[in-house]
């Protein structure tokens, strides 16, 4: 008696050939949406893991819609199978949520057949973020540094109205956002918009200058970096 071979096309209601245009179609498209990804990402927060998972989860995307595809059995199935899984890695970047469903939305796409779908989307959405990289949206023309000043505790506090003085004189607005003490010395941190014309560093300089500062740092929020 010889074993029965199951028809794949009957099993999916896809033919193999079918089966393998979806896949490399999916992984076309993954791999130039994180090729999208790498050429406009900015800040220190890349990572090459993000990268290959946004290929995979174009792949897979399509793999779950052939699998759930004609079945309702199955799609509940795959519902069960991913309410176990449990994804500990925090995302931290918005625009790295939206990649996520761009690749997952162009994967189900091509596992649904929806090839012109699929392609118009990639297409238009790299395109528009491309744009809009290109146009720095979303930027404001001023936005607000972090500066942190470690003062001799003895001279620190006597010397405060002297540092607001200077930062009257250099910024727009300036806050005072935490101070500390550690042992014999203080540290402040304050939240400064230079004026027009002048930079921040020129802040940092001067209050440098300032007696009792042994030390002072300057994290610039223009761009999104995460220390």
């Amino acid at each position: 008696m010889q074993p029965v071979i199951p028809d794949i096309g009957a099993v999916f209601g896809l033919d193999p050939i079918t089966m393998g245009i979806i896949l490399a179609g999916s992984f076309i498209f993954a791999f130039i949406i994180a090729l999208v990804y790498r050429s406009t990402h900015r800040g220190l927060s890349y990572s090459q893991s993000f990268q290959f998972s946004l290929v995979l989860l174009g792949i897979l995307g399509a793999v779950v819609m052939i699998i759930a595809s004609g079945s309702l059995l199955r799609a509940v199935g795959i519902l069960g199978a991913f309410s176990l899984i449990r994804f500990r890695t925090a995302v931290k970047d918005p625009k790295d949520m939206a990649y996520i469903l761009f690749v997952l939305s162009v994967g189900l796409a091509m596992g649904a057949e929806m090839y012109w779908l699929a392609m118009l989307t990639t297409a238009f959405v790299c395109a528009v973020i491309l744009c809009l990289t290109w146009m720095n949206f979303g930027m404001t023309s001023k936005h607000e540094s972090i500066l942190r000043l470690m003062c001799n505790g003895n001279s620190g506090t006597m010397n405060t109205a002297a540092y607001e003085t200077q930062l009257a004189k250099l910024t727009d607005t300036y806050r005072l956002l935490s101070a500390h003490a550690h042992g014999d010395r203080m540290e402040f941190t304050y939240g400064v918009r230079s004026r027009r014309g002048s930079t921040s560093l020129s802040i940092l300089e001067a209050l440098r200058k300032e007696q009792g500062v042994e030390d002072a740092e300057l994290f610039d929020a223009k761009h999104q970096v995460e220390f």
